[in-house]
């Protein structure tokens, strides 16, 4: 069985925006919002050398709510993409779809479980809510927080500065 990062996309890869009307920062509604953290790339590659797959475990429910248009959102998919992964899992739901899916469901990991053979109890969830250490917990991973000043009073199993550091965390654990 393999070992896997099951990594959340926005707050951990992707900066969030803070934006009058929410109270916390959200994910870009437009593609001028949109730029990855630095060394997203580089921690990516450091989990991949170590042999963990890459997975991206991502709620998007923002073209539901009509905060971004489909276009706009596909535009920065399109840029996700082109990072280093070996898969994506996106959830459009919203929180009254109530599907299987959705963080902190872990919907979305056991999918990846079955269909890349994964060791859950070896792998780990990267995140920056509750809903991804939920999730991760859930699943029965090891979950690593990415500090914000939004998540002071989430509970993880570690924490990180940024997904750089939350990457060498995990090759840590596992040397």
């Amino acid at each position: 069985m393999r070992r896997a990062v099951f990594i959340d996309r926005d707050g951990v890869i992707v900066r969030n925006v803070k934006r009058e009307g929410f109270a916390v920062p959200t994910a870009p509604f437009l593609f001028s919002e949109f730029s990855f953290f630095p060394n997203v790339s580089e921690a990516l590659r450091l989990l991949r050398s170590h042999g963990f797959l890459c997975i991206l475990v991502t709620n998007q429910p923002d073209v539901a709510y009509g905060h971004i248009t489909r276009d706009e959102w596909e535009k920065i998919h399109d840029e996700v993409r082109k990072l280093p992964l070996d898969d994506v899992f996106v959830c459009m739901h919203t929180r009254c779809d109530n599907c299987e899916c959705k963080k902190p469901k872990p919907g979305m990991l056991f999918a990846a479980q079955r269909k890349w053979n994964i060791d859950l109890a070896r792998s780990f969830m990267v995140g920056d809510t509750d809903n991804d250490t939920i999730a991760g917990s859930a699943a029965g991973c090891a979950t690593i927080l990415v500090d914000a000043e939004y998540n002071r009073e989430v509970k993880s199993d570690f924490r990180a500065a940024d997904f750089l550091e939350a990457a060498r965390l995990v090759i840590s654990q596992n040397d």
